[in-house]
């Protein structure tokens, strides 16, 4: 944790907030939020890359921590029925208490285990209102629903800025290492499909190097040397020019055609290094 730690104060003795333990479902609530915060700052660390932009923003303001956390985490994958089991009256109050922690968070010294305690309030948030459909007003990230689809113009995005799709195919397989790192696993899981088509569309539209047309070229290159060898095209006869110039033609096309049907993209080095690749 070297990385994340020389961002925040030395550790300090800090008194365990308890909020409103009262409440029903709270103690239930906070293990899962606690869990999956753990979860999210090892995700953090290990692809610090990915993060560095939204990491210091979101000790501080509370939508790039909602960001950061839907970034690293499929928040639609956690049992939360224990929270739709309650009044709405319960989970408002549940709800202001963990904004409340969040508050009193941020105004103390940032520390690892006070950001912990950070993130893991607005976990908890992020969950009642998935719980109870209570959306944030300023909310407006895809991500934190938890899905995974993609429209035609989003996949297009993708395919013309290369970078972009590079870190959404890295948040996909982060999501996919997420569910199989889970005791209940399961391959037959819809949202464990959801990821699987996800990863492939966006591996779809990857712009692969020229490296394939360069063999496809030689190639072509080779086969006309053999069929002009031993030709003398400064005395060819017109019909035979013609004829010539007809299999040259449809040489090229059939060439083209293989190359549309039957070539392989070539494997390049993000091939080889992508996270949980299939």
């Amino acid at each position: 944790m070297s990385t994340l730690n020389e961002m925040f104060a030395m550790d300090a003795t800090q008194e365990a907030t308890t909020g409103s333990r009262g409440l029903a479902g709270t103690a239930q609530l906070t293990a899962l939020s606690s869990e999956i915060a753990q979860a999210i700052i090892t995700i953090v660390n290990d692809y610090y890359e990915e993060y560095k932009e939204l990491m210091p923003a979101s000790r501080t303001d509370n939508n790039a921590m909602d960001k950061l956390i839907a970034k690293a985490y499929d928040l639609s994958t956690p049992d939360i029925s224990f929270l739709q089991e309650l009044s709405e009256e319960v989970t408002t109050g549940m709800l202001k208490s963990q904004q409340s922690k969040r508050s009193r968070s941020k105004s103390k010294v940032m520390t690892m285990d006070n950001y912990r305690t950070m993130m893991t309030a607005a976990v908890a948030e992020s969950l009642i209102r998935l719980a109870t459909g209570k959306d944030k007003a300023s909310s407006g990230n895809r991500r934190l629903s938890g899905s995974v689809e993609y429209t035609e113009e989003q996949l297009l995005e993708y395919q013309t800025n290369q970078e972009l799709l590079k870190k959404e195919l890295r948040n996909v397989q982060s999501k996919k290492s997420i569910m199989k790192s889970k005791a209940d696993f399961d391959e037959t899981d819809d949202r464990w499909k959801a990821l699987l088509i996800a990863e492939m569309q966006l591996k779809e539209r990857r712009v692969t190097t020229g490296a394939v047309h360069v063999v496809q070229v030689d190639k072509t290159k080779d086969a006309l040397s053999t069929m002009l060898e031993g030709i003398d095209v400064n005395h060819l006869k017109a019909s035979d020019s013609k004829d010539l110039l007809e299999q040259i033609k449809h040489m090229i096309a059939g060439e083209q055609s293989e190359e549309a049907e039957d070539v392989d993209p070539p494997v390049t080095l993000q091939d080889v290094t992508d996270i949980d690749g299939i």
